[in-house]
């Protein structure tokens, strides 16, 4: 009885390391709106376009992206701007939520360059290799790179569709 358990054991081993060696692609695309809410006053911030290429892992339950965001000059007084953003996703493939932890390299263009981190909790649908998610964040970020002692905290909403393949 013992050995048919070490073999059933040794079995369910290979069979998730042979599912956890599988690595697949995803590309995400997105739009995203937020605010920032602390320190007053509230203040929306500029819609932005992201495009997200990352590798599956884990049987798709893990993600690793990078998040390439185009900050549209839609807001009194801004400029068109980039981001970088490497995020980390956790997408168990049963159920319809995700989350996502976040650090991001804002105002690349314009400067100054600023940190922001934090993370986000989604509902995502697939329909085969096509899903369509919607996600809220919190991205607080340094205002004042150098000492830290400013941090606005940025609420962000965002939509959109994946192509995993």
């Amino acid at each position: 009885m013992r050995r048919w358990f070490q073999a059933a054991l040794v079995l369910c081993v290979l069979v998730v390391a042979s599912r956890a060696a599988h690595a697949g692609w995803i590309v995400e695309g997105s739009l995203g709106k937020g605010a920032k809410v602390s320190p007053s006053p509230v203040a929306q911030t500029q819609t932005n376009i992201m495009i997200a290429p990352g590798v599956t892992l884990l049987a798709d339950v893990l993600r690793l992206e990078i998040g390439f965001v185009a900050d549209l000059p839609d807001v009194k007084a801004s400029k068109f701007n980039l981001q970088f953003r490497p995020m980390v996703v956790v997408a168990p493939p049963i159920l319809p939520i995700y989350g996502r932890a976040i650090f991001a390299i804002t105002n690349v263009l314009k400067g100054p360059t600023t940190i922001a981190y934090g993370a986000a909790a989604g509902l995502k649908f697939g329909f085969g290799p096509v899903g369509v998610f919607a996600e809220v964040g919190l991205l607080p970020r340094s205002v004042d790179p150098g000492t830290g002692s400013k941090i606005n905290w940025v609420i962000e909403g965002r939509l959109g569709a994946n192509l995993t393949f």
